[in-house]
């Protein structure tokens, strides 16, 4: 690594993911989930419901704005006046109902307050006969690109945090499959029972991703992530048979535009990070190390089977709340500095601080950080 240092998170990120040499070490944090808990509990400061607001409470904390929903996706549904699509709530309930002339698909989520996370309890697919609906639904959908045009500015404002603001594409078409769709259990079964038409849908999906694809091409952001949302344990078997070939495909193409790319697997690690690895992916980011996950830091890039891929990740939002100390994070962050030493990687929570963590464990792991050159620890 040749290149000259840069000495903020956002351009060592940067720096990083393009194989250069990073000046300090970057802090990434998705504190979604615990200001959904500060929602819930009636303590979080209507400031943080604004971008502006957003930026700051990161800025006070120490890490690198990056996560930010509302702008995140580069696309969304839309479907023709064949399509009615409805939501209904009681209670804790939702129901989602979708219909069309082929007949109706229903969702039912129920929220859970004890944990501020929502449930799916029946997917919109289940039957072979619903796949057929949702492959008639997708023929009267199409995806638009969005978050686009103010993207550059975003981007230049978000300098004054030091931040980099994130842009996700939809889930590649298994994701999709199994997790916005069947469910995973349902998927398989379905994948198994119903080959071609499952094959069918999901080729659908893929062509109606391609001008999103096209859209951020044309835009050329830094970074893009692929919000696969993946687990070893769902898609390993399925992998590079059914999601390989168009990560390799889109990777290709972005590449060769200087676009970076990160993907997220926040699940069971082992099956997929060589994977993911091989297929070209800059970065694989939400990586959750034990005691939560299946792979020990140490470990972790003999894993990968690289040594360009950048480990983003290995702090486990686990350990920010009970029964964990801060004696405990602080412990498992010198093992991830020991352990990852030499590597390019960035520092993150793996997945999220979650409703009743810790937030006082950020700014005290920014501390160690900013102590920390991230040419020494590549030393």
């Amino acid at each position: 690594m040749s290149q000259p240092a840069v000495d903020s998170m956002r351009a060592s990120c940067l720096a990083l993911l393009r194989g250069q040499r990073a000046g300090v070490i970057p802090l990434v944090a998705d504190i979604t989930y615990w200001i959904t808990g500060r929602e819930q509990d009636g303590t979080a400061d209507p400031a943080w419901n604004g971008e502006e607001g957003y930026l700051a409470l990161h800025r006070d904390l120490g890490i690198m704005p990056y996560y930010y929903y509302p702008k995140f996706s580069v696309g969304y549904p839309a479907y023709d006046a064949a399509i009615e699509w409805t939501h209904q709530r009681q209670g804790q309930t939702t129901t989602q109902t979708i219909r069309t002339p082929r007949g109706e698909l229903t969702e039912v989520s129920v929220f859970l307050p004890e944990s501020c996370s929502t449930g799916i309890v029946k997917h919109f697919v289940e039957t072979p006969e619903e796949l057929d609906i949702l492959r008639y639904l997708l023929e009267h959908r199409r995806l638009v690109p969005c978050n686009l045009d103010d993207y550059t500015a975003r981007l230049a404002a978000w300098t004054e945090y030091d931040g980099l603001p994130s842009l996700g594409f939809p889930r590649s078409p298994l994701s999709s499959f199994f997790y916005e769709w069947a469910g995973v259990l349902q998927g398989v079964y379905l994948l198994l029972d119903c080959e071609s038409a499952a094959l069918e849908a999901m080729a659908m999906m893929e062509a109606q991703e391609a001008p999103l694809l096209a859209a951020v091409c044309e835009l050329r952001p830094p970074l893009i992530h692929f919000a696969d949302n993946l687990s070893s344990d769902n898609i390993t078997p399925f992998y590079d048979d059914l999601m390989a070939p168009m990560h390799r495909r889109w990777l290709e193409q972005l590449h060769q535009v200087g676009i970076t790319a990160a993907v997220h697997l926040d699940g069971t690690i082992r099956g997929l990070l060589p994977k993911l690895a091989a297929v070209g992916f800059d970065s694989v980011e939400a990586l959750t190390p034990k005691p939560v996950g299946d792979v020990g830091l140490a470990e972790m890039r003999a894993v990968a089977g690289s040594d360009r891929l950048v480990l983003w990740g290995g702090l486990p939002g686990a350990m920010f709340a009970p029964p964990y100390r801060w004696e405990d994070m602080e412990a498992h962050l010198h093992q991830l500095l020991d352990a990852w030493r030499g590597t390019p990687f960035i520092i993150g929570v793996a997945d999220q601080v979650p409703p009743d963590g810790d937030i006082t464990f950020l700014p005290k792991i920014a501390a160690i950080l900013r102590d920390i050159p991230h040419q020494a620890a590549n030393a």
